[in-house]
């Protein structure tokens, strides 16, 4: 039997256990995650899922999920050689202790992130902005503090403006503001904190549209944008998300590209909010014409290249990195967001077997990349203690191609 060359951790926020033994634990990104491990299985790692209530100090063991026999089972799983972080956590409270309970397994057996997290939103725009580049990429995006920064903010943006949640995902609790100049009146829409579709109007002159929006953004950080007109030609938004990852040997390279586009007069064109993907040539040739859309792909390629670098530099290293990409009718591109834990279903939605396949084996490979790293330092340890290593074919030099 092949003994795994790397062990796999994936650190998530929750597993609620199955009612009876004929049933799944329910997992956060169950098809990911399946896919993942039955890839793991052809590369010979040992990879299985565990959440902070796993680990058991006393006893330094990890109990975790493996997909064994076509099915998820519970076991006693050996510490991991590298951590896949993809917590979403509901509260910097969770994400502390996450922290915490991590630092612990690290103290009982080293590990290596695969990789780093981002910062919120508006901390990854300031890191971006400082790159003379990329800046001009970056709509204006300020922290919003209260209902007094939007009033003189409408009258030059006629569009209206648009409140996001500061660390917030698939386009729930997004709000566009826009006033109405003939009547007065604030028109709000977007989705509440459940995913649920609203629209309200408000009369400016009052203080309504003021204490509700105090209300729906209490105890949470958000920043404030321009509301850009995101939309094809059939009015229905849309943007572009780029998957960039390390591969083997350590170098970024793109994985795929997907169009995601929204029911028409929407908000966002996110998948949970009922979007659908697109082949991203097809949909930007019928907007833009064949010329156009060759050069907005090489330029959101380039973006997202330099962008990972920049980044990299800043917050550590990272093994793969989502992009999202905006463009308005006359073809202005805007690097809208950057997500360390990005999805992959558009993939599989547009028929892209290729990037469907490679942005599940690449997180994989890369983790076998840089593991390399913790068993030639493991090495060192062992020799400088007169113990022989335990796997000599596991501690092969590092690959000094990757520098970060």
């Amino acid at each position: 039997m092949n003994l795994p060359n790397v062990i796999i951790g994936i650190y998530v926020a929750s597993i609620i256990p199955a009612a009876n033994a004929d049933l799944e634990p329910e997992l956060p990104e169950p098809s990911f995650y399946r896919q993942l491990a039955i890839a793991a299985g052809r590369l010979c790692m040992l990879l299985y899922i565990f959440t902070a209530e796993g680990w058991q100090p006393g006893a330094r063991e990890l109990i975790g999920y493996r997909w064994q026999e076509g099915r998820w089972q519970q076991q006693t799983c050996p510490l991991p050689d590298v951590v896949y972080d993809r917590l979403f956590c509901a509260d910097t409270g969770s994400r502390r202790n996450s922290r915490h309970i991590l630092s612990q397994i690290k103290l009982a057996k080293p590990h290596i992130l695969l990789n780093s997290s981002l910062p919120s939103k508006l901390d990854v725009y300031d890191a971006i902005k400082q790159n003379n580049r990329l800046a001009p990429f970056l709509p204006l995006t300020l922290s919003y503090r209260s209902p007094s920064q939007i009033e003189p903010l409408l009258a030059s943006y006629p569009e209206g403006l648009v409140l996001k949640p500061g660390a917030g995902m698939h386009g729930i609790g997004v709000i566009h503001i826009k006033l109405n100049t003939e009547d007065q009146t604030v028109h709000m829409s977007g989705r509440t904190r459940s995913n649920r579709i609203f629209t309200k109007t408000f009369t400016l002159a009052t203080t309504n549209w003021r204490h509700w929006l105090d209300r729906v953004t209490a105890r949470t950080p958000y920043i404030l944008q321009p509301y850009l007109p995101l939309n094809d030609n059939e009015g229905y938004p849309f943007d572009i998300r780029v998957l960039l990852q390390k591969n083997e040997q350590g170098f970024w390279r793109l994985t795929g590209i997907a169009a995601r586009r929204g029911a028409q007069g929407a908000l966002t064109s996110n998948l949970h909010g009922g979007g659908d993907a697109k082949l991203p040539q097809s949909l930007l040739e019928i907007n833009y014409g064949k010329p156009q859309s060759e050069r907005l792909l090489d330029q959101i390629h380039m973006i997202s290249e330099q962008a990972a670098e920049h980044l990299e530099g800043r917050y550590g290293r990272f093994a793969e990195l989502g992009f999202d990409y905006g463009i308005e009718p006359g073809g202005r591109l805007w690097l809208l967001e950057v997500n360390s834990k990005p999805g992959r279903a558009s993939f599989r939605l547009i028929g892209d077997d290729s990037a469907e396949r490679h942005s599940i084996e690449r997180p994989l490979l890369y983790a076998r990349f840089i593991a390399r790293r913790l068993y030639a330092t493991a090495a060192v340890h062992e020799s400088a203690n007169g113990r022989q290593a335990q796997d000599p074919k596991r501690l092969r030099p590092f690959n000094v191609q990757e520098v970060h």
